[in-house]
């Protein structure tokens, strides 16, 4: 047989792979597995960066909740000392002092709702939160229940504050009325959910 004959088994010419064709092959061989691998980097390199994008949503929350927390604090010694200086055993002032003492627990409610989503979301998307032992927040589920829970308790307190501001016949029927209808839907949704 001759050396330079480069008859193939088949019986077809060709020549032996040259190192070039060689690193052809190779090269497309990695693209094609890169290929395949491409979702998955993108799935990886999304995970790794919705970290930082719930990280950026806990810290906007927890900002907005801590500057509510200083507002209500900051109102209530402004309430304290507006008190203490215009002193009044009038009806109606007194009315006044409860309806804005109300309106100032209402601002911590609201605080502390921006405090759960803050917490909540770190404790399902980023590492174990610093939460009260009554707050356990699993799902989703769980942090939408307890902000619901929240909302109706400030729906309340709102209702409260107008009662005590509102003269006889001034549409609190109304205002009773619409907010009982948003805590019965509240509560059908909570009611479907369990």
């Amino acid at each position: 047989m001759n050396p330079d004959d480069t008859r193939t088994p088949d019986g077809n010419e060709g020549a032996p792979h040259t190192s070039q064709e060689k690193g052809e092959a190779h090269s497309s061989s990695q693209q094609e597995s890169q290929g395949h691998h491409t979702p998955t980097t993108f799935v990886h390199s999304l995970a790794f960066t919705s970290k930082w994008l719930f990280l950026l949503a806990v810290i906007g929350t927890g900002i907005i909740s801590v500057a509510l927390f200083l507002y209500g604090f900051l109102l209530s010694l402004y309430g304290v000392y507006h008190i203490v200086l215009n002193f009044s055993v009038d009806i109606h002032v007194v009315k006044e002092y409860l309806a804005t003492a109300v309106q100032i627990i209402d601002i911590f409610l609201v605080a502390t709702v921006f405090y759960l989503i803050s917490m909540g979301l770190y404790e399902l998307f980023i590492a174990k939160a610093p939460l009260p032992g009554w707050v356990e927040i699993r799902t989703l589920d769980d942090l939408k229940t307890k902000l619901l829970g929240l909302t109706v308790i400030a729906l309340a307190v709102i209702f409260l504050g107008a009662a005590l501001t509102l003269s006889t016949g001034t549409g609190i029927l109304e205002l009773g009325a619409a907010i009982g209808i948003m805590i019965a839907a509240i509560a059908a949704y909570l009611w479907v959910k369990i």
